[in-house]
């Protein structure tokens, strides 16, 4: 409810240019409350599980389905793809809570080897940002990151780094200050935060400043015992922090904090799941033609459906990227939902079998940022260039780095 007084308070009278309107329709908001409430029947049920899993189911959940379930009457959208979303939550909670844990290979004697690998990657991704000018790009002013961003765009344009650099930063480099953290070893947490910062420094995007900062959170609200009542803790986290939002709003009348953390982070990607639906419900779908099945099944349109909707909807060139499940739709149709939530299960299900041996707080810490691009990502590119299948590969390497007896 407090999502949608902020819709009412701020989100629509504010954005409503940007097609944020309000249609009410009365039997859709009662059906988005019982689905709702059904569900959180079930999320609740994982908080006694110690699955990593969780933290991407909840991501989803709240970042992308509760604000779908409010523009669903607020804005009288398709009933079809909002069930459809609904029932695929339950297909994932089914593979995650009912089928069983994968016996999957370990390395018996492999902490070398899991250290030399992460050591590679790491010196690729540092010489190439230093050969591409880095040094001469260091900045640390907050202000103004934009130009040192800009800079590094024009000097790496390399399709390799697409993918090592998120991996760097969002999973090797959060693997290492974890791993300090569980050994109580100072000195690979200032190696961690060394290399995190100077990223940041060369490359101009604060999300990877502020990654060690969620590592820290994680870690204390783990080493306190709460890592069974994190859905309490996020939930709670967002109605204090909302409220906090509301008020400073009714008192400044400034809606830029408010419209960066209600509008773009929950309404944004509802919306444009949405809109994507509405798009491509009686177009050819594209069946992953313009993703790794290009080689054998032709593109319908010859482009991309990113930029497509970016042309035909918005007349303009950027990329308005919607998540897992207006991803799945604009595939396969309405049937791509549950098609692409049973992968992302079987993915997940691979995540938490690999875990078993491995402290829980490091296995959440790694999956958590490639995770959360499920909610304005392609499913296949969150699980590739995100690093989602990369974080367990990495946690599958540290069952044998760390003990079972250290587990958190």
């Amino acid at each position: 409810m407090l999502l949608e007084y902020g819709y009412f308070l701020f989100v629509n009278p504010v954005f409503e240019y940007e097609g944020f309107t309000i249609k009410i329709s009365s039997f859709k908001l009662f059906e988005s409350y019982l689905v709702v409430f059904i569900l959180s029947i079930f999320i609740i049920k994982l908080e006694n599980l110690s699955y990593p899993s969780k933290i991407v189911v909840y991501v989803l959940f709240i970042n992308l389905f509760l604000p779908i379930s409010s523009l669903y009457w607020l804005q009288d959208h398709s009933r079809e793809f909002f069930l459809t979303i609904s029932l695929s939550f339950l297909l994932l909670f089914y593979i995650l809570v009912k089928t069983p844990m994968l016996k999957l290979p370990t390395l018996k004697e492999g902490k070398n080897l899991s250290f030399l690998i992460l050591f590679f990657l790491t010196m690729i991704v540092y010489v190439f940002l230093i050969v591409t000018g880095g040094l001469q790009r260091i900045n640390f002013n907050l202000s103004d990151v934009y130009s040192t961003r800009e800079e590094f765009n024009a000097s790496s344009d390399n399709w390799l780094m697409v993918y090592l650099l998120p991996w760097q930063t969002h999973i090797t480099n959060l693997f290492l200050l974890i791993y300090g953290l569980i050994r109580k070893n100072r000195i690979l947490v200032v190696i961690s935060l060394i290399l995190q910062i100077s990223i940041f420094a060369m490359t101009g995007h604060k999300s990877y400043l502020f990654a060690p900062i969620l590592i820290f959170g994680i870690y204390y609200f783990f080493k306190k015992g709460y890592q069974n009542n994190i859905l309490f803790f996020i939930t709670s986290a967002l109605i204090f922090s909302l409220s906090i939002l509301y008020i400073l709003y009714s008192i400044s009348n400034n809606p830029n904090i408010l419209s960066l953390f209600l509008r773009r982070l929950f309404y944004v990607p509802a919306q444009l799941h949405f809109l994507y639906f509405d798009f491509y419900e009686n177009m050819t779908k594209f069946k992953l033609s313009a993703s790794f099945l290009s080689f054998i099944i032709d593109n319908p349109f010859g482009t991309n459906p990113v930029y497509l909707v970016a042309q035909k909807v918005f007349g303009r060139d950027f990329s308005p990227n919607v998540g897992i499940f207006g991803d799945a739709y604009l595939n396969f149709g309405i049937i791509g939902i549950p098609l692409f939530m049973l992968i992302l299960g079987g993915v997940l299900k691979i995540l938490d079998s690999v875990s078993k041996n491995t402290p829980l707080v490091l296995s959440t810490g790694i999956i958590i940022i490639p995770g959360t691009a499920l909610v304005d990502a392609a499913l296949f590119t969150s699980l590739l260039t995100h690093g989602i299948l990369f974080a367990i590969f990495v946690i599958w390497l540290t069952n044998s780095v760390v003990n079972g007896h250290e587990k958190t």
